[in-house]
């Protein structure tokens, strides 16, 4: 695990740029065509979530995250960092390469 472009460590957050609305909706981790993680979206904010996992499971680097809010959405994230079961993303943007 080395530092983030940014200059976090992967496990550490970085300073938020935009404002989280705490949110309790339902989610699913996309890991292949048929592996779904359930997780739930606590915190919300148009760059990304911090979501929580049942138990602690390594997460990719990069997955598609169903959200579960008025309509079902789903969004292609990046993880920023993870302390067990809990995990902060990103929203992926069109700059971004796999």
């Amino acid at each position: 695990m080395g530092d983030e472009p940014n200059g976090t460590a992967r496990g550490a957050e970085a300073p938020r740029a935009r404002r989280r609305h705490r949110v309790m909706q339902q989610g699913r981790i996309v890991l292949g065509p048929d592996t779904l993680l359930p997780c739930v979206v606590r915190d919300l904010s148009s760059a990304g979530a911090k979501i929580v996992l049942a138990r602690p499971v390594r997460l990719p680097d990069a997955f598609d995250l169903v959200i579960a809010a008025h309509d079902l959405r789903t969004v292609a994230v990046r993880l920023r960092w993870q302390r067990g079961e809990v995990a902060g993303v990103r929203f992926a943007t069109a700059d971004d390469t796999t």
